[in-house]
């Protein structure tokens, strides 16, 4: 409808209803209509996604509002009287053009949710350290450049993102957050953690993928409710022992970073499910890695391996194991220990052939080995029967196995780069890829 409509609508309906939820999401509105502020039995109001550019001075007269959406409008400033909002709850201000909120903020005692992302913020606002019961606060995609001592005063604190912005520095008094479950840092400039770090004993998830960091305190072992670590595309290069004592720990990322060697005591990590540990320069694994057993996904792509340990064969949970762009040159049989192993990506190594223990793997649907020296593939590759994709493309094979008829479920085979046509296909292939059953590249 158009704001007219819109208009006489309110009209009739704030005379005869008595409304406590009002939606006037994308409605076109370039004001907020002048029938809602007499609505003051209203709790959730909703005028998200319009084009209002100010608030009236009088909207405090809402003051039964514990709900109030005003995201993605074209603020640049809140009246005084916000501050009468004395019951609100839940703020939405994101995507607005909010480079400073009033002093009347701080008397929104009862707010706990408080949504500010996507404006102009180059600061904290202090009146936000007032707001001592603010559960959560997110403040991504602003222009933040630090972390400011007042951020110790909210201890009420569960949730705080604060990615995307441009912080460098974090004051010790974070670490009063002790109620934090989940920290938001990525994508800034931060070069170095405060040993206070380790005092956020509630602390769940911790992202400070994306930074400029060359080391970590010791403290960080503490966190020891810890489930989801991400220090990606920094610039470490080793991981402290300290780390090892992440009892809690499910998913660690430490890619695209300078590391040599993972800690030698990793392995004590029993709990971890995902290790993410590609583009580094590591060149061998810890043999407590044994220890891991609740692994699920390993990856090691674009490091500097030769060597495969024994020791892998021995995580028979792992599912995904990625050891692409490295510079190994064979399989160990243990490998064929990793019964439940879905997908294996050896891609870009220095393989010349292939053990037969690869064909007791039973449960591989995707197997890449493309760009190595491979002559040629094992006899009984049949035995793959949930095989789904198979790329073996730049390498040196001639042709490929009888057995392979067997793989009814292939639906990808890759052999560009070979000495191989469709010519030189086993018979029940080449009549798939006649039919479409089987697409061949």
């Amino acid at each position: 409808m158009d704001e007219e409509e819109l208009k006489k609508l309110l009209d009739v309906t704030s005379r005869v209803l008595v409304f406590t939820k009002l939606n006037l999401s994308v409605s076109r509105l370039e004001e907020v209509p002048p029938r809602v502020l007499e609505m003051k039995e209203l709790t959730d109001l909703d005028l998200g996604i319009n084009r209002i550019s100010s608030i009236p001075q009088d909207f405090g007269r809402l003051n039964n509002l514990k709900r109030l959406d005003l995201h993605r409008n074209k603020l640049q400033s809140l009246p005084r009287s916000f501050g009468d909002l004395g019951d609100l709850e839940y703020l939405k201000l994101n995507g607005n053009r909010l480079a400073s909120l009033p002093d009347s903020f701080a008397m929104l005692k009862k707010l706990k949710y408080l949504y500010l992302y996507l404006n102009d913020f180059q600061d904290l606002p202090p009146v936000i350290s007032r707001i001592t019961g603010l559960r959560l606060l997110d403040m991504n995609r602003n222009r933040l450049s630090a972390i400011p001592g007042d951020i110790g005063k909210l201890t009420e604190m569960e949730k705080l993102d604060l990615r995307q912005n441009s912080i460098r520095n974090i004051s010790s008094s974070a670490g009063r957050l002790n109620k934090l479950r989940s920290l938001r840092l990525d994508s800034n400039r931060i070069g170095a953690l405060p040993g206070a770090i380790g005092d956020l004993c509630s602390l769940e998830e911790l992202n400070l993928a994306n930074n400029m960091l060359e080391g970590l305190p010791d403290s960080i072992g503490k966190l020891k409710n810890l489930k989801s670590l991400d220090l990606s595309n920094n610039r470490l290069v080793n991981l402290p022992e300290a780390i090892s004592g992440l009892e809690g720990l499910t998913r660690l990322s430490v890619a695209g970073n300078s590391l040599t060697s993972l800690p030698r005591g990793i392995g004590l990590l029993k709990g971890l499910k995902e290790l993410y540990a590609g583009d580094n320069h590591i060149t061998s694994l810890p043999e407590s890695m044994a220890g891991m057993k609740s692994l699920e996904r390993l990856d090691l792509y674009n490091n500097k391996i030769g060597v495969l340990p024994d020791i892998l064969g021995t995580l028979r949970n792992i599912r995904i194991l990625h050891l692409n762009s490295n510079n190994i040159c064979s399989i160990p049989g243990s490998l064929e220990g990793l019964s439940r192993l879905e997908g294996l990506d050896l891609s870009n190594n220095l393989l010349q052939d292939l053990p037969d223990s690869i064909c007791r793997l039973k449960h591989l649907k995707g197997l890449y080995l493309g760009n190595n020296s491979i002559s040629r593939l094992p006899g009984c590759m049949g035995g793959l029967s949930r095989l789904v994709r198979l790329y073996i493309n730049d390498n040196n094979i001639s042709s490929l196995p009888p057995s392979m008829d067997d793989l009814v479920s292939l639906k990808e085979l890759y052999i560009s780069g070979n000495q191989l046509g469709q010519a030189h296909l086993p018979k029940h292939l080449a009549s798939r890829i006649k039919s479409g059953g089987l697409k061949v590249r």
